[in-house]
């Protein structure tokens, strides 16, 4: 008894005393990146299909350059974020990916030669943080909560994968193509504030003085 008691009290460590900013601050990172990355990466061979009419080939081309570059962007993260730091990291590359979407937003996304160059580089820059934050949710937390707490965070990137698409069907349709772009800034935005404000850097600092 005295052991499942134990059990049962480990996940709502989660939300008491320095555990509950991380928790709410890593769930909104996962959500943040999830909704505008599986948003752009699922919807943008549609739209060149459909909207600019491409043929199928080329717009299938145009989506893989968008995976293709988010892995060049992951292997670049992967070589530098630990010089540079998670929040430091995740804080500029939130900021950043708000350019090339406001960018679109102005140009009005009307041509693919617009979408394929710009959105490819919002995707790439998230997908340095999507890439690197089930690590950094895992510094988070001690070991007794280290399992649950990401997979409780990791579970928000479900969410963020099924709120961007439905998002973007729903701007299309009342909105137009560009406001879909300045809804992903918004949530970039977010991202990047929210990682300012909350956030804590775990850059040359051990597990333990990180996470008692």
């Amino acid at each position: 008894m005295d052991t499942l008691s134990a059990a049962r009290s480990d996940w709502r460590e989660l939300f008491k005393g320095i555990y509950l900013k991380r928790t709410l601050m890593i769930w909104v990172l996962w959500v943040c990146v999830y909704m505008i990355n599986n948003g752009l990466v699922t919807w943008l061979p549609t739209l060149y299909k459909q909207v600019f009419h491409l043929p199928l080939e080329t717009s299938l081309a145009y989506g893989w350059i968008t995976s293709g570059v988010g892995v060049i962007a992951s292997v670049f993260c992967a070589l530098l974020i630990d010089k540079v730091g998670r929040k430091r990291w995740y804080a500029v590359a939130f900021f950043v990916t708000t350019v090339p979407l406001l960018v679109l937003t102005a140009l009005g996304a009307t041509t693919a030669t617009q979408v394929v160059v710009l959105a490819p580089i919002a995707y790439a820059i998230l997908q340095t943080i999507a890439f690197s934050l089930y690590l950094y949710s895992a510094e988070l937390y001690p070991t007794r909560l280290r399992a649950i707490g990401t997979g409780f965070g990791s579970a928000w990137l479900r969410a963020g994968s099924s709120i961007g698409p439905l998002m973007v069907g729903w701007i299309v349709a009342d909105l137009g193509i560009r406001y879909v772009f300045t809804a992903f800034a918004a949530v970039a935005l977010i991202g990047g504030l929210v990682t300012t404000v909350f956030a804590i850097e775990t850059k040359g600092r051990v597990l333990e003085e990180l996470s008692p």
